[in-house]
């Protein structure tokens, strides 16, 4: 039988054992290494245990780490249905009652018909009025909310658009471009009646606003107005106020409405208002000044708006005006104006913003004359401002015209653009779902702090902190075990270490956990100055160390929480707490901000000062910061500065914030701590495989090799005794000759 051996048959040896405990000897190097895999690989195991721990601790910090996420409310509503509310950052607690009369809807425009989907959007006869001499155009299209504030630096995306482009190509096109303000989709009516449909991301009469590629010569045109999305007259803008007018009821104002039915608990309209409307270029002579139209006749009876609208148009089409443009309002009390916008130097691009229509109480009446004033503020009080108004796409084909949600809150009248209203009430969002039922009673929202859940939330994150460090001290400990032998019953003692045992690595990212969970935030200490004056950076709160808030740490490094200090912490001063926790910012001057930060953001006071010129420096550097729109960007940090100024920013990480950033950079794919560590260790792993195998190939060759010596040992012996056997077999033979 192949591999059978039977050992030491002619030489009396137990050839077999003498090689097996020969072969034993030499596998004892092998099973040596293996043991220091096996070890490699439970160090390896135990750091990803480790990992996973670290992840548990971030998710925990994560629900803390953030001005908006460490807020816990409790919200209520009687009418779940209709409306709710919730928090985020700068939420306080408060009631409310809600009418929802209109929701806001999104704007949906359509393309002239397109005979197919797979031919060419433009015919190769029209490529010069579309494409001039180019091979390709750029369409901007405005951004969605969502991606101007992913990226707040540019306000618009571009889609390349060929002249080879179908309508599917075109659509795709648009739905891959990051951040874009629409959806495009196609409607097929019926064959060869292919429609481009454009929805906005957003709802609100905001809607979106396309710029098509710059026409170079009479005969070239757009490519939306080829298609038929945009008016093909260029005598056809919209300019539309951001204001609108809403009755005391929370309805959308009509014509039929007189100016004392608008909301405005707080100015009431009264005998003697006027509405007016500012010019910043020509106000019909040739100068800018204002127009104003009074809201109440010869008699002091109110006009309605339907009426004061006609005044302001009849003036419009006069010839001493000339205007080529009405004003009216849309379905959601907004001023808009439609007609040849771009003939009248009010309303290009530079002057449109200076524009104002405002209704309020005239200051001097004697400096209006015949409705015209050359001063550039006329009123005592500005009871209604219209907002500035913007430029809007004038589209041919609209499917659905958007809407502005109105509703009110204690009888306030409120337009929102979005069903999710987060601007009026600062830190408050109210979600509106139905519009409310003629006759029902208010919508009674409430939003409470929820401190029991809070206080609860950082006791687990503590807990997880905890269960952490436990974890590693027992990986990193050598203990000290005893054995006995089972024949001699003689003890003897071990020493084992732990897996962690001796790595400086672990040990340091233990301590730098600890430092971060129990050090003090500076940026939230008081300071004072060389003469012992409290230095004022906008913020600062006793506080600025867990220590503070009845979370001590014990003698097993452990931390405890006595919950009943922390609750009277929350209930002393909530924001120092949660400043404590979370990554935030404050500035010592109103204007400026921080808008953004990324994770490589550094803590610290910032001194920026904005010259008039709009050129930013920091801490009296003469180098100028980064600038795009007011936005000034340094060490990961986006300040946002309403105007010129000096300005301490301070831009804190809370305990949270700092280990679930920490956590997220050793995480980091390309050169975080854990992604080394793991190739360290499986780099282990393989070169005691690599060097298991190639002692594994020597202890079988030697095996081998023995076999082999031992084999021929006996064969030796075996011919020695047959040469001696047949010797002596002739020296018998040789004897018995002689006797004869």
């Amino acid at each position: 039988m192949s591999g059978m051996s039977v050992g030491g048959l002619i030489s009396g040896l137990d050839t077999n054992s003498i090689i097996a405990q020969l072969t034993a000897l030499e596998q004892a190097k092998v099973t040596r290494e293996l043991q220091k895999k096996e070890n490699a690989e439970n160090t390896l195991s135990k750091f990803k245990d480790l990992q996973t721990r670290l992840g548990n601790l971030a998710q925990k910090a994560s629900i803390l780490e953030t001005m908006d996420r460490f807020n816990v409310f409790k919200a209520t509503s009687n009418y779940d249905e209709y409306a709710t509310i919730s928090g985020k950052e700068g939420a306080m607690a408060g009631q409310y009652e809600l009418v929802v009369n209109q929701l806001a809807t999104t704007q949906k425009v359509a393309s002239s018909k397109i005979s197919a989907v797979n031919i060419p959007l433009v015919a190769a006869d029209d490529w010069p009025a579309v494409f001039g001499d180019k091979d390709n155009i750029t369409i901007s299209f405005s951004k969605s909310e969502a991606g101007l504030k992913a990226d707040p630096r540019k306000n618009e995306v571009d889609v390349v658009v060929s002249k080879g482009d179908t309508l599917r190509d075109i659509v795709n096109k648009i739905n891959a471009t990051e951040g874009i303000g629409v959806r495009a989709s196609i409607m097929t009516m019926a064959d060869g009646d292919n429609r481009l449909v454009l929805t906005a991301v957003d709802t609100g009469t905001k809607g979106f606003y396309i710029k098509d590629n710059a026409v170079e010569s009479g005969d070239q045109k757009g490519l939306m107005e080829y298609l038929g999305i945009l008016e093909s007259s260029e005598s056809d803008q919209i300019a539309k106020s951001s204001n609108a007018l809403v009755t005391k009821k929370g309805e959308v104002a009509t014509g039929e409405n007189i100016f004392e039915d608008l909301n405005n608990p707080l100015h009431k309209i009264k005998e003697g208002d006027v509405l007016g409307i500012f010019l910043p270029t020509n106000k019909g002579d040739g100068s800018g000044g204002w127009v104003t139209f009074n809201l109440y006749d010869e008699d002091n009876k109110p006009k309605t708006i339907g009426t004061v609208l006609k005044e302001i148009n009849d003036i419009l089409k006069s010839p001493e005006v000339g205007a080529t443009f009405t004003a009216e309002l849309n379905k959601s009390g907004e001023i808009v104006l439609k007609g040849d916008l771009n003939s009248d130097q009010n309303f290009d691009s530079d002057s449109l913003k200076n524009v104002k229509i405002q209704i309020g109480t005239l200051s001097d009446p004697s400096t209006v004359v015949d409705g015209i004033s050359n001063a550039e503020n006329i009123f005592s009080e500005v009871k209604k401002d219209m907002g500035a108004l913007a430029s809007h796409n004038n589209f041919a084909n609209v499917i659905t015209e958007a809407q502005n949600a109105i509703y009110t809150i204690d009888g306030m009248a409120i337009s929102s653009q979005s069903n999710n209203d987060d601007k009026t009430i600062n830190g408050t969002v109210f979600t509106l779902k139905k519009e409310s039922l003629p006759g029902m009673p208010p919508i009674k929202v409430s939003m409470e702090l929820d401190k029991d859940a809070l206080a609860s939330n950082i006791s687990a994150f503590i807990d997880e902190f905890n269960a952490l460090i436990k974890f590693i001290d027992e990986n990193a400990k050598a203990t000290v075990k005893e054995e006995t032998d089972p024949v001699t019953g003689k003890k003897t003692s071990k020493r084992e270490t732990g897996v962690f045992s001796g790595d400086s690595n672990i040990s340091s990212l233990r301590e730098s956990l600890r430092q971060m969970m129990t050090g003090i935030i500076d940026e939230l200490s008081s300071k004072t100055d060389s003469s012992g004056k409290k230095i004022d950076n906008g913020f600062s709160t006793v506080y600025s160390s867990i220590s503070r808030l009845g979370i001590t740490t014990q003698k097993d490094g452990s931390i405890s929480v006595d919950r009943d200090k922390l609750m009277k912490a929350l209930d002393a001063d909530f924001e120092g707490v949660r400043r404590l926790f979370t990554s935030n910012w404050f500035s010592d001057t109103p204007g400026f901000s921080v808008g953004r930060h990324t994770k490589d953001a550094k803590t610290g006071v910032y001194e920026i000062n904005i010259g008039s010129d709009g050129v930013g420096y920091l801490n009296g550097s003469t180098d100028p910061l980064s600038n795009i729109a007011n936005i000034y960007t340094f060490n990961g940090i986006s300040v946002e500065a309403s105007g010129e100024g000096k300005a301490k920013i301070t831009f804190v990480r809370g305990i949270a914030s700092q280990i679930a950033n920490f956590v997220e950079n050793a995480r980091d794919t390309v050169n975080g701590y854990f992604k080394q560590s793991e190739k360290t260790y499986q780099a282990r792993i393989d070169s005691i495989q690599k060097r298991v195998e190639e002692l594994q190939v020597r202890v079988d060759n030697y095996n081998a090799r023995m076999t082999r010596q031992f084999a021929a040992l006996e064969r030796s012996m075996g011919n020695l005794q047959s040469q001696t056997a047949n010797m002596m077999a002739a020296l018998s033979s040789t004897m018995q000759y002689n006797r004869r």
